[in-house]
């Protein structure tokens, strides 16, 4: 499953920089949010759901860990090798139609400097649920592909990422960040959002994913509660 917001994005919402300066005190952000998406099986339709566990610093991090409230931990890991930004999500294999455990959890942090610290952010059962479903249009004349959805209930805000529908299914574009009652987004042929040198050709196809985020009462940036994802099979051509 794919990251959920740009490293880059929370560098600059939160100004947080690495930190050559032994002066500067380690300092990070922690937060645990729940996952839903809908899968499905045999013409039914199941949400299930999952946990993302965060971390983010203004100096590299050693180590990071979570204990839940029953006890259960988890280690998070650097992502793609950002010693600035440690995660950790529930393997797609195992999300569950069971939610996630609602409480605190208990971060024990690790600078390479040799700096601790300790956080405690608490998951309430405040979510978001996926949209019924996504509609796709492909206009010829313009090259664009319009996708239109019934809008999230409670969601901050979204964004459009889309995959090459293959075994790597590598992501070739993301739109930047959309209101959360937005309903309806163009993709253009060309232009901002695709990856570098990739330009989409007629019957490619694409795995369409819808992320919507809510964040926690009152907070921004890391600072999140939930998300959930729609995902919609589509051709570049229909």
């Amino acid at each position: 499953m794919k990251k959920f917001i740009p490293i880059a994005a929370i560098a600059m919402m939160f100004g947080f920089v690495a930190c050559e300066s032994e002066e500067v005190a380690f300092d990070s952000s922690s937060d645990v949010f729940v996952i839903s998406k809908t899968v499905e099986t045999e013409n039914e339709v199941d949400t299930l759901y999952g946990l993302a566990l965060h971390v983010f610093a203004n100096k590299p991090i050693k180590s990071a860990g979570v204990t839940a409230e029953d006890q259960t931990e988890y280690t998070l890991e650097a992502f793609q090798g950002y010693s600035l930004d440690f995660y950790y999500e529930t393997p797609e294999s195992e999300f569950s139609t069971e939610k996630p455990l609602v409480g605190s959890y208990s971060f024990d942090i690790l600078a390479e400097s040799a700096e601790t610290e300790k956080a405690v952010d608490n998951l309430t059962e405040d979510m978001i649920y996926p949209t019924d479903g996504i509609v796709s249009t492909f206009d010829a004349e313009e090259v664009s592909m319009t996708l239109s959805w019934t809008e999230i209930e409670g969601a901050d805000y979204v964004i459009v990422k889309m995959f090459e529908n293959d075994e790597d299914q590598t992501q070739v574009y993301q739109s930047q960040t959309q209101k959360g009652d937005t309903k309806e987004f163009v993709v253009k042929g060309s232009g901002a959002g695709w990856k570098a040198d990739f330009t989409p050709e007629l019957d490619d196809n694409f795995i369409v994913e819808l992320h919507a985020f809510k964040y926690e009462p009152g907070k921004v940036g890391v600072n999140l509660q939930a998300k959930t994802i729609n995902t919609k099979a589509v051709v570049w051509n229909e």
